[in-house]
């Protein structure tokens, strides 16, 4: 066994020694001389700072096909460059956008949540007060109901993934259980439904059965590690899985 490894690697030594005698006899330069030292090797980088941000190289990774409906001020929709990302997490800068009324400025001290109705003690939070309450962290994707519409046309759209079929991104979404809220408020046995209001200038609704409110509801307080951004429902979003 020792005799037959000991010949294989003389075969392959010499088979390595022809493959460099032809490199010098090809590229005789290639073969003698070092690649030239880049200047990043050659002087200290950047420095330090608050706030990580993508490389200038990848200044071209942002959303794309972002289109507003004219006379107004972010109606529309901005998707994910699907074909420049990989993995599963979508990262939170280039998440898509849909929007009725424009990204809100929404100050997180004054903002609140109303819980009324069907309640034995109607009930308002904090942001602050949401932070302290037991949270969950699940990875799920949003996706707009439009998405894929440029394939309903006649001829095959000329775009790429991510514009035809960007408005989906998946984040790994954290907040608190819905459930824990509505329990709290004494919510009514007899109710069926609940009514969402969104804190934009749309003030956009949907009715939501009880029953999928005390499942797997969420107010989500933080995307991918941070705080929501301001373009996916900063400073708490409601996040419905399946829905």
């Amino acid at each position: 066994m020792d005799g037959t490894r000991r010949g294989f690697l003389k075969r392959s030594v010499a088979i390595l020694g022809a493959m460099g005698l032809m490199a010098r006899g090809t590229n005789e330069a290639a073969a003698t001389e070092p690649p030239e030292v880049p200047p990043w090797m050659k002087s200290p980088g950047a420095g330090l700072n608050g706030y990580g941000a993508p490389s200038r190289h990848e200044s071209k990774v942002t959303r794309t096909l972002i289109r507003s409906q004219p006379g107004t001020t972010g109606s529309g929709a901005a998707r994910t460059p699907l074909e420049a990302v990989d993995g599963m997490i979508t990262q939170s800068g280039l998440h898509f956008e849909r929007s009725h009324s424009g990204v809100p400025d929404i100050d997180p001290v004054k903002h609140r949540l109303l819980l009324h109705g069907m309640v034995k003690r109607p009930l308002i939070f904090t942001m602050d007060a949401l932070l302290r309450y037991p949270m969950v962290s699940r990875i799920h994707f949003l996706e707009c109901s439009g998405n894929s519409q440029f394939l309903y046309q006649p001829a095959p759209p000329n775009l790429t993934a991510g514009q035809t079929h960007g408005l989906v991104s998946c984040s790994d979404w954290t907040g608190v259980p819905l459930r824990l809220l509505l329990e709290e408020a004494g919510v009514d046995p007899a109710a069926r439904w609940i009514l969402a209001e969104g804190a934009d200038s749309a003030a956009m609704s949907r009715s939501i059965p009880m029953a999928k409110a005390m499942d797997d509801a969420m107010l989500a307080l933080f995307q991918n590690g941070e705080r929501l951004r301001p373009e996916n429902g900063y400073p708490l979003r409601l996040f419905l899985p399946g829905c």
